[in-house]
C-alpha cells in the first residue's frame, strides 16, 4: 500500500509512509511552500484511491440558530420609608480647641482676637484667660571697656597670678611644647624651616657637601686608575703617588676587547714535548695588560684530555703589557707524559 497526502495550501502530492505519520501525530511540513498541516486529512492511496479534489469540498456547517435574547429582569420594588421615620439631624459646627494654648472662644471663624492688656486692675478676671508676665532683672548693660578680650588662649584657672598667664603666652613654641602645651603643626613646619635657613646650619650643610663630593670624585678616581693611567698618561705619576698614601697599585689597563690571537702553531719536539707559538695583537691606541693563556688538548677520539691556564710569567718572552698597535709573539715548550695530541685550541682571558 502506497499512501500519499495532498497539501492543504498549495494542493502539492506528496508519497508518506505510516512511520512518518506514526512519529509526528499525523503533523508534516509541505517541501514546496513550507506549510505545516495534518496529512491525515486528505490522505488517500495510489493504487486505489483518486487524488482528493483541490481545492478542497467542504460541508457547508449547519447554521446554529442564534438562541433568543432573555427577557429583561423586573425593576426593583420603590423604597418606602416608613411613617415615623425622620432623617437624622446635620451636625452642628463646633470650635476645635487651638494647639496654641490661646482660650476657645478664639478659635471660631467670627471671632477676631484683639490686643489687650492684662495688669492690676484684672484681678477679677479668671488666671486661664492669659498667662501672667514675669519680670526678669536683667541688670545694666555692660559697658565695651568692661567686655573680656576674645582670645584662642584657654582660659585662666581661678587664683592663677596674671603675671603667670602672661609669661606663659610670651613663651617660644619651642619651650612652650617642652612644657607639654599643643603647637599647632603650621608653627613647627615654620620653626624647622627657620632653623634650617640659619647661616651656620647653612654653611655647615655646604661644607659637608663639598667634602663628600671630593670623597665621591676620590673613590672613582682610585676604582679607575689604571684606565685613567691608560688614556692618559701624564697623570700616571699623579695617580701612583696617590696610590701610595691609600695602599694600592696601578697597574696595565685590563681589556681583552682590545686584544686578539692572530696565529697559533702546535709543533713536536722530541719525544712526548710539543711548542705551542701564538701571536697577539693588540688592537687600540692604549697600552693593554699581558692576558692569561687557556690551552686544550685532545686525542684522536676528540676528546679533551688536559687543559691549562697559563700566566703571563710562563711564557716566553715575559710580558706585563702589550704595547698600543703592537703585535707580539709568545711561545711555550711543555709535555704531556707521552700522550699523543691531534688537536687543540686557545683562548686569552683576564682572571
Amino acid at each position: 500500500m502506497s499512501l500519499a497526502t495532498r497539501c492543504t495550501a498549495c494542493g502539492t502530492i506528496f508519497r508518506i509512509v505510516e512511520d512518518q505519520l506514526r512519529v509526528s501525530d499525523g503533523w508534516v511540513r509541505c517541501g514546496r511552500c513550507a506549510e505545516i498541516f495534518d496529512a491525515r486529512e486528505l490522505l488517500f492511496d495510489i493504487e486505489h484511491d483518486a487524488p482528493p479534489p483541490w481545492p478542497p469540498q467542504y460541508a457547508p456547517a449547519a447554521v446554529v440558530p442564534e438562541p433568543e435574547p432573555l427577557p429583561p429582569p423586573p425593576p426593583p420594588p420603590a423604597y418606602t420609608p416608613p411613617a415615623d421615620w425622620l432623617p437624622p439631624p446635620e451636625p452642628e459646627p463646633r470650635a476645635e480647641a487651638l494647639p496654641t494654648g490661646w482660650p476657645s472662644e478664639y478659635g471660631r471663624q467670627d471671632v477676631r482676637p484683639e490686643p489687650h492688656w492684662v495688669g492690676d486692675d484684672h484681678v477679677g478676671e479668671p488666671a486661664a484667660a492669659s498667662p501672667p508676665m514675669v519680670a526678669r532683672d536683667v541688670g545694666p548693660e555692660p559697658s565695651m571697656a568692661e567686655m573680656a578680650p576674645i582670645t584662642a588662649e584657654p582660659a585662666e584657672r581661678p587664683g592663677k597670678p596674671a603675671k603667670a598667664a602672661k609669661a606663659a603666652r610670651l613663651q617660644k613654641p619651642g619651650k612652650a611644647e617642652a612644657a607639654g602645651k599643643p603647637v599647632p603643626e603650621f608653627m613647627r613646619k615654620a620653626e624647622n624651616t627657620a632653623r634650617w635657613n640659619r647661616p651656620a646650619v647653612r654653611v655647615a650643610l655646604g661644607v659637608a657637601s663639598l667634602l663628600l663630593a671630593t670623597l665621591l670624585a676620590l673613590q672613582v678616581t682610585l676604582h679607575f686608575r689604571d684606565a685613567i693611567a691608560a688614556l692618559h698618561p701624564p697623570l700616571r705619576e699623579p695617580l701612583k703617588a696617590l696610590c701610595g698614601a691609600a695602599g694600592c697599585e696601578v697597574k696595565p689597563w685590563r681589556r681583552i676587547e682590545a686584544l686578539s690571537i692572530e696565529s697559533t702553531a702546535l709543533s713536536p719536539v722530541g719525544a712526548g714535548s710539543y711548542k705551542l707559538s701564538l701571536a697577539l695583537r693588540n688592537k687600540t691606541g692604549v697600552d693593554v695588560a699581558a692576558p692569561w693563556v687557556e690551552l686544550s688538548l685532545t686525542d684522536a677520539n676528540g676528546a679533551a684530555f688536559s687543559r691549562r691556564v697559563l700566566g703571563p710569567e710562563t711564557l716566553n718572552p715575559v710580558l706585563t703589557q702589550v704595547n698600543a698597535d703592537s703585535e707580539q709573539a709568545l711561545s711555550l715548550v711543555f709535555g704531556t707524559g707521552g700522550q699523543k695530541v691531534s688537536g687543540y685550541s686557545v683562548n686569552i682571558f683576564y682572571p
